[in-house]
């Protein structure tokens, strides 16, 4: 039973931070129950887009709200990225890099937001058929991915040195997954 008073408390860092708990969790899992590659991807995806929020707002959440006719919108995954490899989104203090991705990286993304997020989110009624033999290595990729965007890049101030120490252990247990299937 819940008790009164009690509250779930989210930030933007906290929120990606699960994502990524999850994506590791659900590595783990996928082995013995393939179904899981698919929240494999979600969480992964999730974490990645959340991340790469927190890198663009640093301590101005207005950097990634985009002002429409139809309302505040937050900044799209695509633009997103965009903006995660430009200097002048991204130099805000001293220590802040921006985000450099491979030409094998990029198309890991692709294939994690594109081909599988997007058609996991929205999906059409098919029978479809993935097939797993290089989802480890697209996957591995992301996981890099995930751990610039939030240790890396020195615009997620409000991780903790704790928080950040985790990230680092949960992307190299999920890559040690990875590399042994």
């Amino acid at each position: 039973m819940l008790a009164e008073g009690e509250y779930l408390r989210l930030s933007e860092e906290l929120n990606a931070l699960d994502y990524l708990e999850k994506a590791v969790a659900f590595v783990r899992s996928a082995i013995s129950n393939p179904v899981d590659w698919k929240w494999v991807v979600l969480a992964l995806h999730g974490s990645i887009y959340g991340f790469m929020i927190c890198s663009l707002k640093g301590t101005d959440p207005s950097r990634v709200i985009n002002r429409t006719k139809r309302g505040d919108r937050l900044t799209d995954f695509g633009e997103a990225l965009r903006r995660c490899q430009d200097p002048a989104w991204m130099n805000m203090t001293y220590h802040s890099q921006p985000l450099t991705v491979s030409g094998e990286q990029k198309r890991a993304l692709d294939y994690i937001h594109e081909e599988f997020r997007n058609r996991f989110i929205h999906y059409q009624p098919c029978l479809w058929s993935i097939e797993l033999n290089g989802l480890p290595g697209i996957l591995a990729h992301g996981f890099d991915i995930a751990r610039f965007l939030s240790i890396e890049t020195g615009n997620c101030v409000h991780l903790t040195a704790e928080e950040c120490k985790k990230i680092d252990q949960l992307v190299g247990e999920a890559k040690g997954v990875l590399a042994s299937i």
